[in-house]
């Protein structure tokens, strides 16, 4: 059995060695070459063949459906140029273990990528990808692959990973100027020394938008890999006055109701709504995020349908706002004995300001003094949501449904945190129990379809925001979440008059 075992492994090697030995490299250029089309040669092609690519522009849309090397064979300005002409994406990867190296890829159409890849194990290096009207490099059901190296720049999104993409390593690449996101991660993959446009070295890793990725050692146009910051005034920020429904989503517009336990904010993007402080861990479900003009991401308050905006408490008087800087909001006066309402409502205004560690003291002293509060379990969980303790905001909301089973609010939570732990089944439960208390609640029409989407059930999802947009007819989010549903079933111009409607309504 063992010399069986032996002889089927030389044998395997051998058929390795023959291949490499065997490998043809096939050129294309305009002349005296063997093709003159990318996608001629790639036909033409032998697993494991290299298809070596001369300067110039190449108007086409590769599908590269074998293993090869697929290499430019010009350097700096002389690299070929694929323009995908404004449809589909410039080159897409059906199959495992391609290297793609040293092109440009542009003008990928809409919802569709410079790069595609929908295959594993593949090695994509030294590629500048650019002005693609969708993503720059997408990767869905893709793992093992390895991408290095590239210029992506100038995109809508730059690197976007699907859920179900996992243990890929993005390294050493230079994201900017992409329009949304220079990098947004919805599986487990390892991003490790990647310059970002938009890292200001405030922290010593950037969290990668999505779930829970983090590069440890990333670097930006204002400081160095991992630089420690410099020492600065503390900056305390704002508080949230403006929004409080919808992680990530615009709320409908001034002139649209979306039912009366739902919150009016105006927000575009981050996923939309934005405010001027990011904030960390917050909820990145909705496709919609907003870049203001300085070329900064915004990151948008978690939804909270039917919680006052940034409640102040008024016994700390206008002077002592937590907008004022350094007042130990949290610590409690000698001179008044507060209730846990009183704690509660202060948690609220921490929350609201982005003091989320804050605000969870204030909710827990509520909380000594009355366990059985609704209220400050499903604060708690908010302020826990927003900072990435998914798992313990989620039994934060379970105590509070326990307590008051017809909370709107908490079902509502709770529902985004089971969306950040990727339970998407489990959420779509806790939208239907929403809809039960408020019909008319146009927003957990939205988050509903976002988690049908996240489930490949596009036309549900569409049935969704369909739903969410009579209640709220300028509720943007919905419009450009409708526009990803659309795109996914193939329907491209509904996708992008949808899209455009929702930019119409200052989304994107």
């Amino acid at each position: 059995m063992n010399s069986k075992i032996m002889i089927f492994s030389f044998l395997a090697v051998l058929a390795l060695f023959l291949a490499g030995a065997l490998a043809a490299t096939i050129t294309v250029g305009p002349e005296g070459c063997d093709h003159v089309s990318i996608q001629a040669a790639i036909e033409a092609a032998s697993p494991g063949d290299v298809v070596e690519v001369g300067g110039g522009t190449y108007r086409e849309n590769l599908v590269v459906d074998m293993p090869i090397v697929l290499r430019g064979a010009g350097d700096g300005t002389e690299k070929p140029i694929v323009d995908a002409g404004g449809r589909g994406s410039a080159v897409t990867l059906v199959a495992d273990g391609v290297r793609l190296e040293g092109f440009v890829l542009e003008n990928g159409g809409f919802g569709w990528a410079g790069i595609d890849v929908r295959s594993g194990e593949n090695l994509i290096r030294g590629n500048l990808v650019t002005e693609n009207r969708w993503y720059g490099i997408f990767l869905d059901g893709s793992s093992d692959s390895i991408v290095e190296e590239n210029v992506v720049w100038k995109n809508k999104y730059g690197i976007w990973i699907n859920a179900g993409s996992d243990e890929n390593r993005i390294r050493k690449n230079l994201l900017q100027e992409n329009e949304n996101y220079n990098a947004f991660d919805l599986g487990t993959n390892l991003w490790e020394g990647n310059f970002y446009g938009d890292f200001d070295g405030s922290l010593s890793v950037y969290e990668v938008p999505g779930i829970s990725s983090v590069d440890r050692s990333p670097s930006g146009p204002e400081r160095g890999a991992a630089e420690e910051p410099e020492n600065e005034p503390e900056k305390v920020p704002p508080p949230a006055v403006e929004d409080a429904a919808g992680a990530q989503e615009a709320a409908p517009s001034e002139d649209s109701s979306s039912g009366e336990e739902s919150s009016a904010s105006p927000a575009p993007e981050a996923t939309p709504a934005e405010e001027p402080t990011k904030r960390t861990g917050t909820s990145l479900m909705d496709l919609d995020l907003k870049v203001d003009s300085s070329g900064e991401e915004a990151a948008e308050v978690l939804a909270a349908p039917a919680v006052s905006d940034a409640v102040v408490d008024a016994e700390l008087g206008e002077s002592e706002t937590v907008e004022a800087a350094g007042e130990p909001i949290v610590e409690e006066p000698s001179s008044e004995v507060l209730s846990a309402g009183d704690w509660v409502r202060r948690g609220d205004s921490l929350s609201g300001a982005g003091r989320y560690d804050e605000a969870v003291i204030c909710y827990e002293r509520a909380l000594e003094m009355e366990p059985e509060l609704a209220a400050a379990w499903d604060g708690k969980g908010d302020a826990l949501l927003m900072t990435g303790s998914y798992d313990k905001a989620l039994r934060c909301y379970e105590r509070a449904l326990v307590i008051d089973p017809r909370s709107l609010e908490s079902w509502y939570h709770k529902g985004e945190a089971l969306q950040m732990l990727l339970r998407f089944d489990e959420a779509l439960g806790c939208y239907d129990e929403v809809l039960k208390i408020n019909p008319s609640f146009a927003e957990a029409w939205n988050k509903k379809g976002m988690a049908l989407n996240r489930l490949g059930r596009y036309q549900e999802a569409l049935d969704c925001f369909d739903e969410a947009l009579k209640i709220a007819p300028g509720y943007a989010a919905a419009w450009s979440n409708k526009s990803w549903s659309l795109q996914m079933q193939g329907e491209g111009d509904a996708a992008k008059e949808a899209f455009d409607r929702a930019r119409a309504l200052g989304y994107g």
